[in-house]
């Protein structure tokens, strides 16, 4: 669907485009008539936390090595053969956050939603758990070693059977806030993982989305997606035998980022199913990748990172495809209409980020 929003101090070129997900529904307003250079949507600035100074040094941070007494018990963690728990020796750490989301006591019975008046309620249990990705106080996904960062991902997997074996969960959500504009409280480079009885609604939107285009096309929408975009190379920023990473058509913001398996896989944690190939290297190694062009062209950004992955205890769906999305965030600005309609304005085309993306030079 082609047209021009028509604004008042400026008015959009003719090329200006509304683009539509059939599976998510959102629609997302390309406009060229105000596209925007990469060097204005930079970070131009020093990162500004919040948290006391001696955990921006360092110097108490509670996540680096030798300060494990200042976190709750470790719930898992890659360490040197010999080494104990909550003690140094670690590479990858696993912990309850402080201040969890969601009550992570046992209800002892199976969860089910409750009437409310005219809403619907359930219990807020579930599992918080903080990911602390390196030993490292200054570092970043992007500035790891490749080692790392994969044990990093088999953490990610590990965790998600863990807590998926709880009956009661219904769904797995694994993020990264990098920054204090992303929504990071710490400088530490950590992600995180919430275990939750119910299927978040954006999720269940995309899921819902995904059957109705099968049922109608007989395909999955995902992997129709990944063909069209490597064969129109516009948007591809970067790609290896098993994986691709683009900026999607739709993109709603500048910069964001989809990466996918070529294969059809619903369930992220499944992703070392596949024994003809290391697919956990693989999807490490572009992944880390594309954040190091991310910090190129963007100037280290404060960023987000998450997964789209199909409900926990289900077994593979035709209709769905796991994907990770990274969305930097830059100085354009989400205001009033973005927010009052869910239309986004983008001032970045996909087409100019994948460009800058897939040109910049890493090493």
């Amino acid at each position: 669907m082609k047209g021009r929003l028509i604004m008042p101090s400026q008015p959009l070129s003719q090329n200006a485009e509304l683009r539509r997900n059939p599976v998510s529904g959102s629609v997302v307003l390309i406009a060229t008539g105000r596209e925007r250079k990469t060097e204005q949507l930079r970070r131009t600035s020093d990162r500004m936390w919040t948290c006391r100074p001696e955990f921006v040094s360092g110097e108490k941070c509670p996540f680096c090595i030798g300060h494990e007494n200042s976190t709750p018990p470790e719930v898992k963690s890659y360490r040197e053969k010999g080494t104990k728990p909550n003690e140094p020796g670690w590479w990858v750490r696993v912990v309850p956050n402080l201040g969890p989301a969601v009550d992570q006591s046992f209800p002892g019975t199976l969860l089910e939603e409750k009437l409310a008046g005219p809403f619907l309620v359930t219990e807020g249990f579930g599992y918080h758990y903080v990911i602390i990705e390196t030993t490292e106080h200054v570092a970043s996904m992007a500035t790891v070693e490749r080692r790392n960062f994969r044990e990093v991902l088999n953490m990610w997997r590990d965790m998600t059977l863990m807590v998926a074996a709880d009956r009661n969960v219904k769904y797995v959500f694994i993020f990264e806030n990098y920054g204090p504009l992303a929504g990071a409280s710490q400088p530490h480079c950590h992600s995180q993982l919430i275990a939750l009885p119910v299927i978040p609604t954006r999720i269940r939107n995309e899921l819902h989305g995904a059957e109705k285009y099968y049922e109608a096309n007989k395909c999955c929408f995902f992997c129709q997606e990944i063909d069209w975009e490597v064969r129109m190379e516009a948007r591809i920023i970067q790609q290896s035998e098993n994986f691709v990473a683009w900026c999607p058509y739709t993109s709603k913001t500048p910069y964001q980022i989809v990466i996918s398996p070529r294969v059809h896989q619903s369930y992220f944690a499944n992703i070392s199913t596949h024994a003809s190939a290391d697919f956990l290297t693989e999807f490490a190694e572009l992944t880390q990748d594309v954040l190091k062009r991310i910090r190129i062209v963007l100037n280290d950004p404060d960023y987000n990172m998450y997964f789209h992955t199909a409900p926990a205890n289900q077994p593979e769906m035709v209709s769905f495809h796991w994907h990770c999305q990274i969305e930097p965030v830059t100085t354009a600005i989400i205001a009033g209409f973005e927010k009052g309609s869910g239309v986004y304005i983008n001032p970045r085309s996909p087409e100019s980020a994948a460009d800058d993306l897939r040109n910049t030079v890493i090493v």
